[in-house]
C-alpha cells in the first residue's frame, strides 16, 4: 500500500458522490476445499491487469442468512484507498454474514462511532488468506492483517476494489479474524528467519508459519513463499499427515527439518523442508506439536 497516499481519517469517510465501480481481482481459497488446493494458489503481489467484473452488492440494512457478530477486544483500524486518498476507519464490532451453506458472504463492520457500516464481501465459496505482513513476536502491540490483491467492499451505496487491511491491537481478535476466514483453528504460529527446501533451495525469508486445525479435523501447514525465483510469490499449505520424519536439530539456533512423503508436486518437489525459527521457544513448540500430531 503507498503510504504517500493523503490520510484522511473517519470524518472524511464515506467520500460523497457514491458510485459503482468495477474492476475486483480475487486472492482467495475455498476455505472448505481440500488442503492440497492451497498449495495451487500462485497470488501476485499486486493486483493482475485483468478484465474487470462485476462486485456483489449488499444492502447495508439486509438480513443475511446467518449471523455472527464478534465483538472485539481493541477497536480495529482499517486502511483503505479510494479515489486516490488513503482512510484509517476504526471499528468496535465485527459481524460475520455467511449463506445457507455456511460460506461466507460478507463482514460488516460498525460501532466506534462510525455513522455508517463498511461491508467486505466475498464470492462464495472463495475466501482472502489473510497475510501477516510481519514475523510475530512476544511483546508486539499490533498486528496488521492484509491481502495480496485487491479486495472488494462497500460503504452506503458505493461498492468497489481496493487494497484492504485490518490492523488489530489485541492478539486474540486477530486469531479470530483469521480463524472465520480460514474456516480453520490457528494452533501455532512461529516466525521464521529462513526455510529452505532440498528440491527447490530458499523458500521464504522473515514470513510466519501457521497450524491451522480445519473442520475435518485435519491439520495443515501455511506459509507465504517470497523466494527470488522466478515463480509467483505464493502461499503453500502442507498437510502435516505428509510429514514423514521431523529431525529438531540437536542445538540451539538448528533448523527443524521436516522429510516429506511424496504426496503432491509442490512437497515432491521440495523433498525436506529446513524452518529456521526466530525464537527458540517457537522451535521447541512446533516440534511437540508435530510429535502430538504424528505420534
Amino acid at each position: 500500500m503507498n503510504h504517500n497516499n493523503p490520510l484522511y481519517d473517519s470524518d472524511d469517510w464515506p467520500l460523497r458522490n457514491p458510485q459503482r465501480e468495477g474492476s475486483i481481482s480475487t486472492a482467495t481459497q475455498d476455505s472448505g476445499s481440500s488442503i492440497i488446493s492451497l498449495t495451487q494458489y500462485a497470488p501476485p503481489l499486486s493486483p493482475p491487469l485483468s478484465s474487470p467484473s462485476s462486485i456483489r452488492k449488499y444492502s447495508l440494512y439486509s438480513v443475511p442468512e446467518e449471523t455472527e457478530r464478534i465483538e472485539l477486544a481493541a477497536a480495529v483500524t482499517v486502511s483503505l484507498v479510494r479515489k486516490d486518498r488513503l482512510f484509517k476507519i476504526r471499528y468496535t464490532y465485527i459481524d460475520v454474514c455467511k449463506e445457507n451453506d455456511g460460506s461466507l458472504r460478507f463482514l460488516e463492520l460498525g460501532g466506534g462511532g462510525q455513522q455508517s457500516g463498511f461491508i467486505h464481501t466475498f464470492t462464495p465459496p472463495r475466501v482472502p488468506l489473510p497475510h501477516l505482513e510481519h514475523p510475530k513476536l512476544s511483546g508486539d502491540t499490533s498486528f496488521r492483517i492484509s491481502f495480496l490483491e485487491e479486495q472488494a467492499v462497500q460503504t452506503t451505496q458505493t461498492a468497489f476494489s481496493t487494497q484492504l487491511s485490518y490492523t488489530f491491537e489485541e492478539w486474540g481478535d486477530c486469531v479470530q479474524f483469521q480463524e472465520l476466514l480460514l474456516a480453520s483453528k490457528l494452533v501455532f504460529i512461529g516466525g521464521v528467519a529462513e526455510a529452505k527446501s532440498k528440491g527447490r533451495g530458499e523458500e521464504c525469508i522473515s514470513q510466519n508459519l501457521r497450524v491451522f486445525r480445519d473442520r475435518h479435523n485435519k491439520h495443515f501447514i501455511l506459509f507465504f513463499a517470497n523466494s527470488q525465483r522466478r515463480e509467483k510469490k505464493r502461499y503453500i499449505s502442507i498437510p502435516v499427515n505428509c510429514i514423514e520424519h521431523v529431525d529438531p536439530g540437536k542445538k540451539v539456533g538448528r533448523p527443524v527439518s521436516l522429510q516429506f512423503l511424496p504426496n503432491f508436486d509442490t512437497i515432491t518437489q521440495m523433498k525436506m523442508l529446513q524452518i529456521r525459527f526466530l525464537d527458540e521457544n517457537d522451535r521447541k513448540r512446533f516440534c511437540d506439536l508435530l510429535k502430538e500430531l504424528n505420534g
